[in-house]
C-alpha cells in the first residue's frame, strides 16, 4: 500500500487525535496531507526514509558536459 493507514498513523504518532497527531508528524519532519473528508495521508515511502535515517536524494540541477565528450573521441 502506498500510503499509512489510519491505524498506522495512529500507531506511528502514539495518538488517535488527528490534531495531535499532525503535531508529531510535524515535529518529526514528516509530510502529511489532509483528504477531502479531513484524513492525513502519509506516505510509507517518507516515513520509511525518515525512520530508516536514509538522507532524501535530490536531482541535481547540473548536466553533462557532452562538448567535453566530444572532443575526447
Amino acid at each position: 500500500m502506498m500510503f499509512l493507514t489510519k491505524d498506522e498513523v495512529a500507531i506511528l504518532t502514539g495518538k488517535s487525535r488527528r490534531t495531535q497527531q499532525k503535531q508529531v508528524l510535524e515535529a518529526a519532519g514528516i509530510r502529511y496531507l489532509e483528504n477531502g473528508i479531513g484524513e492525513l495521508v502519509v506516505s510509507r515511502a517518507h516515513v520509511e526514509q525518515k525512520l530508516g535515517g536514509r538522507e532524501e536524494t535530490t536531482i541535481s540541477g547540473t548536466t553533462p558536459n557532452f562538448e567535453a565528450l566530444r572532443n575526447a573521441s
